[in-house]
């Protein structure tokens, strides 16, 4: 395959996955949470999550399959790695956890809603560190990009 078309896969892979997260944090999700009633706006983020999750799930793998076709070794495997494994953690793990909890909120008595709203927010926070841990490794990625880049 041409290289020229392998690196264009390559880096409009990453820019759609890091962008997609820098959209959807700053811009996305806090326009929704100001607009919307906090239960109307995570049913909508709600609706969001699996898309989202998804466009993590294919520019990862294309990257992966731009590095396999050009042999790429040293640092730009950690920060792939760990882009996929907070996003496959997020998307697989976290947030289907807290879908089930916010569903349990929805018919719990008041006795019962503290301990689910506790571990909600549990979830939720462990959610926004992997966010940001997978904002950062394709950031790095991009860097170490960047540093063998001619325009």
């Amino acid at each position: 395959m041409d290289s020229t078309v392998i690196n264009f896969i390559y880096l409009l892979s990453l820019v759609c996955w890091v962008g997609s997260i820098i959209f959807f944090s700053f811009f996305v999700a806090p326009a929704v949470f100001k607009t919307l009633e906090r239960e109307k706006a995570g049913e909508l983020v709600g609706i969001i999550f699996p898309r989202y999750y998804r466009v993590g799930y294919v520019c990862g793998v294309l990257v992966l399959a731009t590095f396999l076709l050009t042999g790429v070794a040293g640092l730009k495997w950690c920060a792939w790695g760990i882009m996929m494994l907070g996003t496959v953690s997020a998307g697989l793990g976290v947030n289907p956890r807290a879908k089930i909890l916010k569903e349990k909120l929805k018919s719990a008595t008041e006795t019962e809603k503290p301990d689910l709203e506790v571990r909600f927010k549990s979830l939720h926070s462990l959610s926004v560190k992997l966010n940001v841990a997978v904002l950062f490794a394709g950031l790095w990625l991009l860097w170490l990009t960047a540093g063998n880049f001619k325009i």
